[in-house]
């Protein structure tokens, strides 16, 4: 499809209005990175039911990846600032079908809001106008923000959150996330991820199960479990070696 460039005003930039810099969406996706580098050579081990979790869990969060094009297509270079606003604005056509898509980000207090306006005609009697598909706040100072990502409901038009995200951080060896997930309106999980320093926990609950499933591992011993059930003696546990151990014996 071509890109082509739409002016959203007559004011140009102003000299003393720098725009903020582009969201990337790092601070949504767990480090999964551990599982992925070290994959289970044994099928039947503690380790590799905990990897089979990890990776999915993990990529959960790489949702994010599908609205992330959207973004990359915002020229800093060509924002404008009008009553307060950045807007970017530009679009897509392609065989009668065109999306014109308004990036739009706006001081408040600490925090820039932002939100991404949708409209799209099929060229065959199906439009949308400024479905807003992507909204957010994030602090100034990069500490803790919020995204709400929405899919069309083609029978209403309105906004449907598909993946909701907070999170916060103290800094690059800090992070936590609680990310939830819906299906045509409705809450089908919740997602919680931290990492501090050399720690990570990954757990799920799912809204029609009874238990959370928490995975946890120490890239630096190497060591980790998998608990699927409310007691933590349920635990199973592996060593450096990515082998069956007693929890007790590598501190769990």
């Amino acid at each position: 499809m071509s890109l082509v460039t739409i002016s959203c005003g007559d004011d140009p930039v102003s000299t003393n209005e720098d725009p903020p810099e582009l969201p990337e969406f790092q601070n949504v996706e767990a480090d999964i990175s551990y599982f992925q580098n070290n994959p289970p050579q044994n099928s039947n081990t503690n380790y590799s039911e905990a990897y089979g979790y990890g990776v999915s869990l993990g990529s959960l969060t790489f949702v994010t990846q599908g609205y992330l094009g959207f973004f990359s297509q915002a020229n800093s270079d060509e924002v404008e600032f009008k009553n307060g606003q950045w807007i970017w604005e530009y679009s897509y056509s392609f065989e009668g079908q065109s999306v014109s898509i308004k990036l739009i980000a706006e001081e408040s207090g600490d925090f820039v809001d932002w939100q991404m306006l949708w409209s799209f005609d099929d060229g065959q009697g199906n439009s949308y106008t400024d479905y807003r598909l992507v909204e957010g706040s994030i602090a100034k100072d990069g500490t803790s923000g919020s995204w709400t990502f929405n899919s069309l409901n083609p029978d209403s038009g309105e906004e449907e959150p598909v993946f909701v995200s907070t999170w916060s951080t103290s800094g690059d060896d800090n992070l936590e996330i609680q990310s939830e997930f819906y299906d045509g309106g409705s809450l089908i999980s919740t997602f919680n991820y931290s990492k501090n320093d050399n720690e990570f926990m990954v757990s799920v609950s799912e809204v029609e199960a009874q238990n959370d499933i928490i995975v946890f591992w120490d890239d630096s011993a190497m060591t980790g479990y998998l608990q699927t059930e409310s007691d933590s003696s349920t635990r199973k546990c592996w060593d450096s070696n990515y082998e069956d151990v007693t929890c007790s014996s590598v501190g769990y």
